[in-house]
């Protein structure tokens, strides 16, 4: 991979159960919006899968990104995404407390990877990460 070369993977997974309808929507609603809306185009790209069953109650989204760019076509924002992604996830973890949120994110850049893990479960409104060494 080329010094320049970019590419930037990232998972997230958002569950709970026995939610009511509104909070269901609020919450598809609130994702969409905080990815859609951020600055950082790496993030702005995010495709949410929402596979929630309001008459079940049940609340799924699911975001599964990958990005390769053989020219970093904005150094700035991918140097940015590793801090601002993680923005993103505490601020989702400390407002939507009563969900279970996985996933990773890593990020290829200037000769570097860097990987993490997350996961932040209901009712604690932190998210906790854990760098990931890969081979």
């Amino acid at each position: 991979m080329a010094d320049n070369a970019l590419k930037i993977e990232y998972k997230l997974y958002l569950e709970a159960e026995d939610v009511s309808q509104s909070r269901i929507l609020s919450s598809a609603s609130y994702l969409e919006n905080v990815l859609h809306n951020h600055a950082n185009p790496y993030i702005k790209c995010a495709q949410i899968d929402n596979e929630s069953d309001l008459d079940e109650f049940e609340l799924r989204l699911y975001v599964d990104e990958a990005i390769e760019e053989a020219d970093c076509a904005n150094a700035d924002a991918a140097e940015a995404f590793l801090d601002e992604f993680a923005d993103v996830l505490s601020e989702i973890a400390h407002i939507h407390s009563f969900m279970d949120m996985e996933g990773s994110f890593s990020v290829s850049f200037e000769g570097e990877h860097i990987a993490y893990d997350f996961k932040s479960e209901p009712g604690d409104g932190m998210c906790d990460f854990m760098e990931r060494k890969e081979n």
